[in-house]
């Protein structure tokens, strides 16, 4: 079996992570694995498996037709394309539906889900085969897509677990973020509560939104205790330098960096809003918020803090739960099924 993994480019995100992690999971299978990418280049590109097949398609012109007939050519080495997000998967679908491909294609959602059918997944681009990442969407998928029942599938993210990232308990009055700088992260209420509490927090994450890049500069002023850095994508040496992270973003699908803190056994905070906050929830309900009022997260960290046994209680349920042989035996059988 030959398995093509598809996606735009690989700037930070969660989907982006899980792209190079799947695809190396892959390969530690023996699984003969290729990753395409429309444009080359970007800053998570450097940690791909050195074993993958690379293709840089170059796409530039989405519509040009000799663009579309090359992804055809390179996808029809391939017995399985697993597609990434719904821009990609209608791309490759439309190339496939062109040039009469016979590949199997598979679209991964990550996307939120909506009341409608989306353009990308409707007529000629409506999915036969569709993995969702929460539950959610593969009702949804169901329900309002109308793909068959029997070829929808779950897949909850994963996250390589890094050796020696557990943090030093000793740690006070250092938090952080993992999230690109986009005004749906509220990044400006973990500012405000680090401020209260006297903390210092370091942002990791690049610009998306560079008009809420600078509210959140104006709002940092000059206290130095505040930073954002840029450009990080490794961070196994960089948890234990932390006593807590924060995540407060106020929509997710995922989000994936939990699974990240909860392998690295890093102590967090989050408002609870996506599928792996609802999963971790079920075991550790004490790491999540339904509101933002400042006093009640200042009590909240207190809390999480004073549990000494929190970390490894984090470590057994990523184990359990999220740990990537699992995910990679659930993706093969998913394979397994398309192709029959």
């Amino acid at each position: 079996m030959k398995v093509l993994h598809v996606i735009d480019r690989l700037e930070t995100g969660g989907a982006e992570n899980l792209f190079v992690t799947i695809t190396s999971l892959l390969l530690n299978k023996n699984v003969t694995t290729g990753a395409m990418l429309f444009t080359g280049g970007s800053s998570l590109e450097k940690k791909l498996d050195k074993r993958l097949q690379l293709h840089i398609l170059d796409r530039g012109n989405k519509f040009n037709p000799l663009t579309l007939y090359k992804a055809h050519k390179i996808c029809s080495g391939y017995d399985i394309v697993h597609t990434h997000l719904r821009h990609v998967y209608a791309y490759i679908r439309l190339a496939q539906w062109l040039f009469n491909g016979k590949y199997k294609l598979i679209i991964h959602d990550h996307a939120a889900i909506t009341d409608k059918t989306p353009l990308r997944l409707n007529g000629i681009f409506k999915p036969k085969h569709y993995i969702g990442v929460n539950s959610r969407q593969t009702e949804w998928a169901i329900s309002t897509i109308g793909v068959d029942k029997e070829n929808v599938f779950l897949l909850e993210n994963t996250v390589a677990a890094s050796p020696n990232t557990a943090p030093h308990t000793n740690i006070a009055k250092r938090a952080m973020i993992v999230a690109n700088i986009r005004a749906v992260k509220n990044i400006e209420f973990a500012i405000e509560l680090c401020k209260r509490m006297q903390w210092q927090l370091d942002i990791y994450g690049n610009i998306i939104e560079p008009e809420y890049y600078n509210r959140l500069i104006h709002q940092i002023g000059n206290d130095d205790s505040i930073s954002i850095r840029q450009g990080v994508t490794d961070f196994s040496g960089i948890y234990n330098e932390y006593g807590l992270a924060i995540h407060c973003s106020t929509a997710e699908t995922g989000p994936l960096v939990l699974l990240e803190y909860l392998a690295a056994g890093i102590p967090f905070i989050a408002y609870k809003t996506g599928s792996a906050a609802e999963a971790i929830a079920e075991e550790l309900p004490q790491l999540f918020m339904n509101d933002f009022k400042y006093e009640n997260w200042e009590q909240r960290i207190s809390e999480i803090l004073s549990d000494k046994e929190l970390s490894e209680k984090m470590k057994a349920l990523f184990d359990k739960k999220f740990n990537p042989e699992d995910y990679i035996s659930k993706c093969l059988d998913i394979y397994q099924s398309v192709r029959s």
